[in-house]
């Protein structure tokens, strides 16, 4: 009888464990059912949603949400970024059509959409924050969304007055901090200029990320990582992006 008694005991916590175990799985259960569970941070997968006989129950897959926006079924249609696994912020989504607008005025529709990839691949489109490349030199560190030295920007503002002048060093790092319109039209100008002085567009990509005089020692541009990385934005990002948001403004700009 004690040996029983003191099997009881011992195995008490235990049952209260198992009871309270099934009453969390219970109340999760019951919570995951409700459509109002489905967040943007979960997985496609995960917020697949039941809500019996007939339902639409891919809504709140990618495809269903996608399918959805494209109806007109939500006012603000988030944006899957297929490269990072998530939906592209207000913010990311706000500065990639930012970029479209500007590279369509400068170069038209294939400037626009590579300003667009290397806005991505620089930033994630403003994802990654304005600073970089803290640990380098002062005279090589890069500014703002599209990452831009002080030197490039130097050479764009002798070329294109417009822009106003820049007293000092700090005064034009502080707008390409600030002003992130302003950030992405010198990367505009200074894209166009290296296209200028390269034999292609991939090495044109080069110099954009190391240098133009470096990029001349680049014996297969279309090889190097970031040009990749870039090209891989444009096809499986910028494009999809712009076929949702810019289509009509594309569509102007051929005429």
């Amino acid at each position: 009888m004690a040996i029983e008694k003191q099997k009881s005991t011992l195995f008490q916590p235990k049952s209260l464990l198992l009871g309270f175990a099934t009453m969390i799985s219970t109340v999760a259960a019951v919570t995951l059912s409700q459509p109002g569970a489905a967040t943007a941070g979960i997985s496609a997968e995960a917020c697949e949603v039941n809500d019996g006989p007939g339902a639409n129950n891919d809504r709140y897959t990618l495809a269903g949400f996608t399918a959805a926006s494209n109806e007109g079924a939500y006012d603000a249609p988030l944006f899957w970024n297929s490269l990072t696994k998530g939906w592209l912020s207000d913010e990311q989504t706000q500065l990639l059509n930012l970029a479209h607008k500007l590279g369509l005025e400068d170069g038209g529709p294939g400037h626009a959409e590579m300003l667009q990839a290397i806005l991505l691949q620089e930033t994630i489109a403003g994802q990654l924050g304005r600073i970089g490349h803290m640990t380098a030199p002062v005279g090589k560190r890069s500014y703002g969304i599209m990452q831009v030295k002080v030197s490039a920007a130097r050479d764009v503002l002798r070329a294109h007055k417009e822009f106003g002048r820049f007293r000092s060093d700090e005064e034009l790092i502080a707008a390409l901090l600030t002003d992130d319109e302003f950030n992405i039209r010198i990367a505009s100008k200074f894209f166009l200029i290296l296209t200028k002085h390269a034999k292609s567009v991939d090495q044109s990509l080069v110099a954009y990320n190391i240098g133009l005089r470096a990029s001349r020692k680049v014996a297969s541009p279309d090889q190097f990582k970031y040009v990749l990385k870039t090209k891989r934005n444009l096809s499986e990002v910028v494009k999809p992006f712009n076929k949702r948001y810019n289509q009509v403004e594309l569509k102007v700009a051929l005429r």
